[in-house]
């Protein structure tokens, strides 16, 4: 454990830790020297040499932000000598620095311009020189380089997100930062994070989007969280006379992806629905809201009393609030008497392997966290979790900097790849094999198969794993040994594992590997490509269960006590149960879903839209789904509601109201309908709600979970490597995400090739760039470009998740898998 040092810093005594700069050590005073190149966060250059301080018994001036603490140490910050010193370097920043505050957006909010003033330069003693440099003019980003005073933070923080492609170019007085052969930010490598601009003391690297919207003392700040995926990360709304003009972090080197720095345009969109629309004669038309929840309210009715409970049925979205869903749910299983009540986390194995995790930790609260993730020994990454939940990089890249050891299992040459120890570069399909020969080859060790015997139903376990282990993958025996070694081997480890994007045999056969070694409390980190999958599912977004995980079937009497309404004791109906052509549903609410749009399986989706008597769609915009129902009602978002949430590793956080969206909120919407059934539902207002929710379920269904005594069966799983057929597959290619009109309403499809519609073929394929394709699977057909990707192995084919031509190909209920596949020329 480091000593304390103690030392005076104008006049004032203080105490920190050994290793302490000086900057530091004035800042736990509450003085502030001023300084451009250092940047919390980021390491110390000293460039600058403007927060240099006078320290007693040393000749020159010490830079603060480099020099350690020393037992005694008198320091002095603020003297002429150390003023005459800053004010020669402001000076010289401000000769190659346009004098432009009248109109720089960063005026205001220039640590350039703070020092200047603080100072006292009226104007620069030397004579000022315009770079002349061209304004680059990017996606996102404006890069001004005439503003830059050449302090490296923008260099050392895209070197410490993962990016690196920004660094100093020439020499001398002609020196500037640049991209590699001066391309633009897009055909640089640019992931679009936007930390260089948070970290930019000066205007030389701005948002495009908030240029001209206003100085930044206009601007209100209203801190929330990311609406997109299951990391919910911090951030910060900046609004100008209700818009948001810009996104930030509130801390200056916080990972924020692109979507959550940038994907704010669809909350703004001209093309988002302010008044509901019924369909007359073939067209959706405008109508008031009391026309509108007249009609929902009467075929709703009408259809439960004609075809009993299971005849309704809604569907809601693990992107709104846990009130909202509470909300949503109880309209249906109190009101409509009908637990068909299902969310779109049940698209592929996110339901299930949820369900598993909290067996394997005994629920949330033995979920491991971010911090876990920081301070563990060995990680093993399964599948796209970097490109679905991208605040997972920034963290893989801290642990492994602090020695933590990297297993990665997944095709795609990507980040993870380059940053593992080991890399287990299985073809899609072969995951469960892979992961089962682990296991395999763990059990080989005395101590785990002692240790492993004691668990029940050990042998046949034993037993499947060995079978599979026999498969011949496409993984080298040493990297399998290697991981093995690794994981059974280390201290602490973590599982990261994308619960709803990967195959349920995959999932478990990961989880098993967490059992096999003991790891149970604080060893999984389960992500999720939504916001809310936690707290939709636990607040009884979900056919099987009510509010809290209490089962329908042995639940519906206490939660009569609840509501003054006697639910029913039968579970529901499940979203591919419902969606399956044939089902009895014939009259369907989808709240914030977009299942032509955004499910697999559109094909025989559409075929049971076409059968329902009635469908109902609540949403932020006219989406394809939209298109087909017969009445349409606007969604507020959830910036704009507000509300709770409960990250994906298990963390609950309370957003407030960042918009106001000039629509009814969706409780007010369903208390209404509620009021045109007769029914007294007490759904009105989020307070109420919120209050129900905790007399209900005080843990906000955060709750203990029965542990699993055995392992998981995986069953017959993919082929292995003797299987030559094209394997097809869906992946989230950065910034995929689950709402693809989303992106496009915010910018963001140009970041993808093609704006996400292709299907990407390694090189060593013969096809080019560009060609125009047929691809075919047992599930259907859909004709796309061809992107060539050299992070793809040979005899592999993907699709953007969540986009058409994955709806088209994959089927509903196994979207996460791989498919065989052929391709030709269309």
């Amino acid at each position: 454990m480091a000593g304390m040092v103690t030392l005076t810093i104008d006049g004032r005594e203080v105490t920190v830790p050994e290793g302490t700069t000086i900057l530091h050590a004035a800042e736990a005073l509450g003085i502030e020297i001023p300084h451009l190149c250092y940047c919390p966060g980021l390491e110390g250059t000293g460039a600058c040499r403007l927060c240099v301080v006078e320290v007693e018994k040393v000749r020159g001036l010490v830079v603060a932000c480099m020099r350690r603490v020393a037992e005694g140490m008198v320091v002095h910050t603020n003297t002429p000598r150390v003023r005459e010193a800053r004010k020669f370097v402001l000076e010289l920043l401000l000769s190659r620095h346009p004098g432009l505050c009248l109109s720089c957006d960063k005026s205001g909010d220039c640590k350039l311009q703070q020092y200047a003033y603080e100072l006292g330069i009226k104007r620069p003693f030397f004579e000022v020189r315009d770079p002349g440099y061209e304004v680059k003019d990017d996606l996102f980003i404006v890069r001004d380089y005439n503003l830059c005073i050449l302090c490296g933070r923008c260099i050392r923080v895209c070197r410490t997100q993962g990016a690196d492609i920004l660094d100093f170019m020439k020499r001398g007085i002609e020196t500037r930062v640049g991209t590699p052969l001066d391309r633009p930010l897009l055909e640089s490598g640019c992931d679009f994070c936007g930390s260089c601009v948070s970290v930019c003391p000066t205007g030389a690297l701005m948002e495009k989007a908030r240029l001209g919207k206003g100085r930044e003392w206009e601007l209100e700040k209203v801190p929330s969280r990311c609406s997109y995926c299951g990391a919910a990360c911090e951030l910060n709304y900046h609004l100008r006379r209700g818009e948001i003009v810009k996104v930030s972090s509130p801390r200056p080197v916080a990972y924020l992806c692109a979507r959550g720095r940038f994907g704010y345009g669809y909350l703004q969109s001209g093309e988002r629905l302010t008044t509901p629309l019924v369909r007359r004669g073939g067209e959706l038309v405008p109508v008031d809201w009391d026309e509108a929840l007249s009609l929902v309210a009467e075929n709703l009715h009408q259809a439960r009393e004609r075809y009993g409970a299971e005849g309704v049925g809604g569907i809601l979205s693990p992107l709104v609030s846990c009130e909202t869903a509470y909300a949503f749910q109880k309209f249906f299983r109190a009101g409509l008497r009908t637990n068909n009540v299902d969310c779109g986390l049940r698209v592929g194995a996110g339901l299930e392997l949820l369900r598993h995790a909290d067996a394997v930790t005994g629920g949330p609260e033995g979920y491991a966290s971010w911090k876990d993730v920081l301070e563990a020994n060995v990680i093993l990454l399964v599948g796209d979790v970097c490109q679905r939940v991208p605040a997972t990089w920034g963290y893989l890249k801290r642990a492994v900097g602090r020695g933590a050891k990297l297993i990665y299992l997944g095709f795609y040459k990507d980040r993870p790849a380059r940053l593992a120890h080991v890399w287990l570069q299985a073809l899609p399909g072969e995951e469960p094999l892979v992961l089962a020969r682990l296991a395999w080859l763990i059990l080989q060790k005395p101590t785990y198969r002692t240790l492993a015997e004691r668990v029940p139903y050990f042998a046949s376990f034993a037993e499947e794993v060995e079978r599979l282990a026999r498969v011949e993958v496409s993984v080298p025996e040493e990297n399998l040994a290697r991981a093995a070694e690794l994981w059974s081997e280390e201290a602490r480890g973590v599982l990261l594992l994308p619960v709803d994007g990967v195959s349920p045999a995959t999932g478990k056969a990961a989880l098993n590997l967490l059992l096999l070694t003991g790891r149970r409390e604080k060893a999984l980190f389960p992500t999720s490509a939504f916001v809310n999958a936690q707290g939709v599912w636990r607040l009884g977004g979900v056919a099987e269960f009510f509010p809290g995980l209490r089962p329908v079937s042995e639940a519906a009497s206490e939660f009569a006590a609840f509501w003054g309404r006697v639910p029913n004791g039968t579970p529901g109906l499940s979203l591919t149960a419902m969606l399956r052509p044939g089902s009895p549903v014939k009259a369907l609410y989808l709240l914030g879903e977009d299942p032509l749009g955004s499910y697999p399986g559109s094909g025989s989706i559409a075929a049971k839209l076409g059968e329902l008597d009635f469908l109902v769609v609540q949403d932020l915009t006219l989406t394809k789904t939209a298109e087909k129902a017969h009445v349409v009602l606007p969604l507020a978002s959830l910036p704009e509601t507000g509300g709770t949430i409960i990250a994906t590793h298990g963390e609950k956080h309370h957003l407030s109201s960042a918009l106001s969206p000039r629509i009814l909120m969706p409780w007010q919407v369903f208390a209404l309908l509620a009021a045109k059934m007769n029914l007294e539902l007490n759904l009105s207002a989020q307070e109420l709600l919120l209050n129900e929710i905790k007399a209900v379920t005080p843990e906000f269904g955060l709750v203990p979970a029965e542990r699993k005594l055995g392992f998981w069966e995986l069953g017959e799983v993919g082929p292995g490597r003797g299987d030559s057929q094209l394997k097809l597959t869906a992946l989230a290619f950065y910034p995929s995400f689950y709402r693809q009109d989303w992106l496009k309403l915010s910018g963001l499809e140009v970041l993808l090739p093609y704006e996400g519609n292709f299907v990407a073929l390694s090189p060593e394929e013969e096809l080019e760039e560009g060609a125009v394709v047929e691809v075919s699977t047992p599930y259907g057909a859909f004709t796309t470009r061809v992107h060539l990707d050299k992070a793809l192995p040979r005899g592999v084919a993907a699709v953007p998740a969540f986009s058409p031509a994955a709806a088209a190909l994959f089927p509903l209920e196994a979207p996460w898998g791989s498919v065989p596949a052929s391709i030709a020329r269309a």
